[in-house]
């Protein structure tokens, strides 16, 4: 596997469709189910966009919504770049695609999809479970509910695909083409007599009317490559593993993907820490200084990647002895900076506050949704 995790990945970008910002998203749906693909490169100025299956659930009225309301900035890859950078990139920007470019000139892009074919040919899955990789405990969806209920789930996780359950057992699966290719019509009143039965509004048929009825599914020591091969046999982008007709994990292109970052090399944040007192209890600052790192350690960078930290000590004021403490935390993660700062008389206090402040941060990042981490 670390062979191909180091293969350029020039060998495997495409050329994906291309359309206009201005395009209505109906236009768009009608090309990518001709082409069974599942996203689309948008011209927009000098920086080209990307718009994939999830994005078009955002769109109210497909015949009216152009395209550019709802597509995406595209992250970037060198041409040139190992698979192994896109795989990372892929996961830490939790995106479905990239464009491949060489200077500015955009080549191609290239999918979890195809960096999942890849995989395929190389059996690299060899000796590995679907205990081992999947998701576990994924969101689900009642055969009972509204289609409007999973494509609300869908766009608040950034998933393309829920297992179905009636009193908990798996039934079926539902995958974002199934909302995108069937069901998304020019306007959300319009209706489909012949699903669900009379003129129930299209979100208001129930999962089980479209659903596959027939996912793949498997136990958790069901081999990852015979799961792979089956998925990419039965042109489905997802296996469901369970246990006792429970859904106990999901396997998507996402999860087969970082598989390769176990050979990423293990890189350190930079942690910087500016304007320690110089006067002090040399064992009072170094205790606030370990503490900040083993806060960032702990809180941080297991999770989500880290590039550089930041931090800021200054005294604001003078009161004889004593000293009013300013902590900023400037904080840069890929993509985006977050700044957290506290402040009192005792430095050690305001270490704690920061390291409270940074818990509960920390605690929000995780439930966040992903932005667009599966189709």
């Amino acid at each position: 596997m670390e062979r191909l995790a180091l293969q350029r990945i020039s060998s495997f970008v495409r050329s994906p469709p291309i359309f206009s910002s201005s395009d209505k998203v109906s236009a768009l749906i009608g090309e990518l189910r001709r082409l069974g693909a599942y996203e689309a490169l948008i011209e927009s100025g000098s920086k080209p966009k990307l718009i994939t299956l999830l994005d078009l659930l955002k769109a109210p009225d497909p015949e009216r919504t152009s395209i550019g309301k709802i597509a995406r900035s595209a992250v970037p890859i060198n041409f040139e770049a190992p698979i192994l950078e896109a795989a990372d990139l892929m996961i830490m920007n939790e995106a479905w695609s990239l464009i491949a470019k060489r200077g500015d000139e955009v080549l191609g892009v290239i999918s979890q999809l195809d960096i999942v074919s890849a995989l395929s040919k190389h059996h690299l899955l060899q000796g590995v479970s679907c205990g081992e990789i999947m998701r576990s405990d994924p969101p689900r969806v009642s055969a009972e509910d509204k289609l409007s209920t999973a494509r609300s789930i869908m766009r608040k996780k950034a998933l393309s695909y829920l297992p179905v359950v009636r009193d908990e057992s798996l039934v079926g699966g539902l995958s974002i083409e199934d909302l995108v290719f069937n069901m998304l019509q020019p306007r959300e009143s319009a209706t489909r007599g012949d699903r669900g039965g009379g003129d129930a509004r299209i979100w208001s048929i129930p999962v089980k009317s479209v659903m596959d009825r027939s996912p793949i599914r498997v136990g958790r020591d069901y081999p990852a490559s015979e799961a792979l091969e089956r998925m990419l046999n039965m042109k489905k982008n997802a296996c469901i593993i369970e246990e006792n007709s429970k859904p106990l994990g999901i396997i998507t292109p996402r999860e087969i993907v970082s598989t390769l970052l176990r050979f990423k090399p293990k890189e350190e944040p930079h942690i910087y820490v500016l304007g320690l007192p110089e006067a002090g209890d040399f064992l009072e600052l170094k205790t606030a200084e370990d503490k900040l790192v083993r806060t960032f350690d702990r809180i941080f960078k297991r999770h989500k990647p880290i590039v550089e930290v930041v931090i800021d000590i200054k005294r604001k004021k003078i009161r004889g002895e004593r000293a009013l403490y300013r902590v900023s935390a400037r904080i840069y993660f890929p993509g985006r900076i977050l700044n957290v700062s506290a402040q009192g008389w005792y430095l050690s206090k305001v270490l704690d506050d920061l390291c409270r402040r940074l818990s509960r941060i920390r605690s929000r990042e995780r439930r966040r949704p992903p932005r667009g981490a599966s189709l």
